[in-house]
């Protein structure tokens, strides 16, 4: 059965990375006001350097709007057979514990510390004939959308299908090598319209089952909270995502036009944090208030001439991780 506890920031970390990558590719030849140069300092640098491999791997963030769920996956009935593999002898309950505490790993989290929307196991019969879920009832997932990451380690195939009130579908997973350090991970954005649970069924092909270990996760809870309050409004564009946030974070965007500029965010979790929007010698602060029902707070400055455009976050570093999602324009 799969084990369930309570948050762990090293997978949230790559989410921030991830989900704020688009917003840093910038048009050639755009105006000088688009150029953006996003530096990021936090408690965790290290962690986010760490699961730079993950982002390359996994691939790009698809920047889908708030608004549209993504259509469903199609389900299939199992795992695709691994024809060209050798199955070698079956593996014991430790041994084959080992392979899913490595999968979990892989995801950035350990045995005892795993948080809301994550599960992990063995690849045998008993997890063909079981489900998991991610949410409980006393504790569902809230409305929105999430990325649904499946690894698997071992030899072999797995193949994952999941169900939400948005529809469902089947993630097919090769497992590999524990050795191998950062293997690539499989990947689908998958909608909640309402609270409540995505359930998950695991089956492995007959290489992988009682020779494999899996992990699979959504990203935290929190930033869809966090990204589903924020609702954008107007304005041309120059930056914004939303992310696990602790200690310090600055955004810099050099050569900023002389204008107004309007900050928006909205920050999930508890306590609160300082965020500033700061232009040569203007700047502005507030005090943001984090809750699970977070309200949008908006940040505006004008300058009368070009200059560096900064977006400061702040947060007692000993303080438990929050979720800001935020989005930057030019009135």
């Amino acid at each position: 059965m799969p084990e369930q506890t309570g948050r762990e920031p090293l997978a949230d970390a790559f989410f921030q990375f991830r989900m704020q990558a688009p917003e840093e590719i910038v048009v050639p030849g755009a105006p000088a006001a688009h150029r953006t140069v996003r530096r990021r300092r936090t408690a965790r640098v290290s962690a986010v350097a760490a699961l730079t491999a993950l982002v390359l791997a996994a691939g790009g963030y698809s920047a889908a709007s708030l608004s549209a769920p993504a259509p469903a996956d199609p389900a299939t009935p199992s795992a695709a057979p691994s024809p060209t593999v050798s199955a070698g002898p079956t593996l014991g309950p430790q041994q084959l514990r080992r392979l899913s505490v490595s999968a979990l790993e892989r995801l950035g989290m350990k045995p005892g510390k795993v948080r809301r929307g994550a599960v992990y196991g063995s690849v045998d019969d008993a997890t063909d004939r079981s489900g998991y879920s991610l949410g409980t009832a006393e504790q569902p997932l809230p409305t929105g959308r999430y990325t649904l990451f499946v690894i698997c380690r071992g030899v072999g195939r797995i193949a994952v299908t999941w169900q939400a009130d948005s529809g469902r579908g089947t993630i097919d997973a090769p497992c590999v090598d524990p050795a191998e350090r950062f293997p690539p991970t499989q990947h689908v954005e998958v909608w909640l319209h309402v609270p409540g649970l995505i359930t998950l069924s695991v089956s492995g092909d007959d290489v992988a089952r009682a020779r494999s270990g899996f992990a699979v996760m959504v990203n935290d809870p929190l930033m869809t909270i966090a990204e589903t309050a924020l609702q954008r409004t107007g304005g041309s564009g120059l930056g914004g995502g939303v992310g696990m946030v602790t200690g310090e974070t600055e955004n810099v965007h050099p050569d900023a036009a002389a204008g107004t500029y309007v900050l928006q965010l909205t920050c999930a979790g508890t306590g609160t944090i300082k965020a500033t929007l700061k232009m040569g010698s203007v700047s502005a602060v507030k005090t943001v208030r984090c809750s699970e029902q977070p309200s949008r707070v908006t940040i505006t400055i004008t300058s009368k001439r070009v200059a560096t455009l900064k977006v400061l976050m702040s947060r007692d570093p000993k303080a438990p991780q929050v979720a800001v999602a935020d989005t930057l324009w030019m009135k």
